[in-house]
């Protein structure tokens, strides 16, 4: 079930970009002014996605798919090799596919998902603009900043923690996503 929009889930969603965005800008402020822009356009993508599973427990597709054709853009602009693109596209998909089957071997395990298929493909356009070590340390992120949330979630609920809390995990990955693309660029 989704919930109506409205001004607050906006106002939410450029607030969101706007703190993000002066996060990363000393990072690449001195980039071309394209370069620059394309940040900021993660950061509108990455809050809006934020935004979204925070409300939805849900990754959009299309959301997903934007962000993809930003850092192909930007993994292009650095290298407009095709082959090197190549690479790079195997690899983002050789990540979604582990994360993927991952998911897949916890699920069968423990009877319940670790990630959604959302956060999966979110990771796979992830590795694209950020390689495979920086998923690494984006995850890390996005895991400290969650489990953080849920820590004060609980407190102000008094509420135990649970193993089974559901957490919409997308909410952090997508703007750890742009802070280590901004601040830990791959070399090249």
């Amino acid at each position: 079930m989704t919930r109506p929009r409205g001004s607050g889930v906006t106002v939410g969603i450029a607030i969101g970009a706007a703190a993000l965005a002066a996060a990363v800008l000393p990072a690449i402020a001195h980039q071309p002014a394209w370069h620059v822009g394309a940040g900021l356009a993660l950061c509108a993508l990455a809050a809006a996605i934020a935004m979204e599973d925070l409300l939805t427990m849900l990754i959009p597709d299309v959301l997903v798919a934007a962000l993809a054709l930003v850092a192909a853009g930007l993994v292009l602009a650095r290298n407009p090799d095709p082959v090197a693109f190549l690479k790079t596209a195997l690899a983002a998909l050789a990540v979604a596919g582990g994360l993927f089957l991952f998911s897949h071997a916890y699920a069968w395990l423990r009877g319940m998902t670790a990630l959604g298929f959302g956060d999966v493909k979110l990771v796979g356009a992830s590795a694209l603009l950020i390689g495979p070590w920086g998923v690494g340390l984006q995850i890390l992120l996005a895991s400290t900043a969650a489990l953080i949330f849920v820590l004060i979630r609980a407190a102000r609920r008094r509420r135990r923690l649970r193993a089974t809390m559901r957490l919409p995990f997308g909410t952090f990955l997508a703007p750890s996503l742009v802070i280590v693309w901004a601040w830990f660029p791959l070399p090249g």
